[in-house]
This record gives C-alpha cells, sequence and structure tokens, in this order.
C-alpha cells in the first residue's frame, strides 16, 4: 500500500476521486432538470405573454380587480335581499290543514270544512264553514302558536293537528 500526500493512502484518495465524480454527476443531473423546468416554464409564460403588452396587462387584471369588487358588493346585496326575504316566508302561510265533514245527518256530501292555515311558528287562522239545507256559515277563529283563545270543535282541531303535522 502506497502512501501519498498528507499521509493519504492512493486507494482513499482514489474513493474521494470517486466520490467526488458521482456528486458532480448527480448535481449535473439535477442542474438539467431544473434547466428543463425553466425551459418549460419560460413556454408557459410567454404563451401567456403573446401579444400582451406590460401596459395591457396591468389594465386587464385593474379591470378584473374592479369587477370582482362589483360582484362582491352585489353578493352583499343578494344576501341582505335573501335574509329580508326569509323573515317574510316566516309570517306567510307555510301549513294548511283541511278536514271535510258532514255538520248535519239529513245533509250529505261533507259540504262543511274546517280549514287551518299557518304560518312558520303555527300562528294564523282556522276557517269553518257549517253547510245545512237553508244556509251556510262561516266562522274564523284565530290561533296563536298552535292554540286559540276560542273553543274549537272537533273538526277545527282536527285540521289544526293536520297543519302542525
Amino acid at each position: 500500500m502506497m502512501i501519498g500526500m498528507n499521509g493519504f493512502s492512493n486507494l482513499e484518495i482514489t474513493y474521494a476521486v470517486i466520490g467526488m465524480a458521482v456528486l458532480l454527476l448527480l448535481v449535473y443531473v439535477v442542474a438539467i432538470i431544473l434547466l428543463v423546468k425553466l425551459s418549460n416554464m419560460k413556454k408557459k409564460y410567454k404563451k401567456m405573454m403573446t401579444g400582451i403588452e406590460s401596459a395591457d396587462l396591468e389594465k386587464m387584471l385593474l379591470e378584473h380587480i374592479a369587477k370582482v369588487k362589483q360582484i362582491e358588493s352585489q353578493n352583499r346585496d343578494i344576501e341582505i335581499d335573501n335574509e329580508a326575504i326569509h323573515a317574510i316566508l316566516q309570517t306567510t302561510i307555510q301549513r294548511v290543514g283541511i278536514v271535510r265533514f258532514a255538520a248535519f245527518e239529513d245533509v250529505g256530501g261533507d259540504l262543511s270544512y274546517a280549514v287551518a292555515l299557518l304560518d312558520q311558528t303555527n300562528t294564523g287562522i282556522i276557517l269553518s264553514s257549517i253547510f245545512s239545507r237553508s244556509s251556510s256559515t262561516t266562522y274564523m277563529k284565530p290561533i296563536d302558536k298552535g292554540n286559540s283563545s276560542y273553543k274549537l270543535s272537533q273538526e277545527e282541531q282536527e285540521a289544526l293537528n293536520k297543519a302542525m303535522a
């Protein structure tokens, strides 16, 4: 075994040179990969910028920003309108219950009826119509949160229960 300069053997120097050559080869491979990626990015950039001057690009970006701000403003207005519509819908008739019945034995055809018309909170009215051979009478009773301050007939209570179901 020969000893070279500074106390290293020729074999150790050979291994060191081979290791450095491998590292240098790896650096070249990484550099080539990076050059290919950079070339691809340049191609994409040139394609994106074809026919566009920097002033036009700036103008285009400013126009897009203005449009985005306008759309954000419109969205806020739509959200406000939706909240108002939602509040109104809570008080509209959403639940209906209908019961037809024969009020009198001598009158057939279930011509009498009770109709419950309620909103989201089960507040509204019950309309009742009693049909007889000689007359027809209509009644209205208020409903507040599923209850009435007036006594309800069996048919009116049934219509109320159907509407709340």
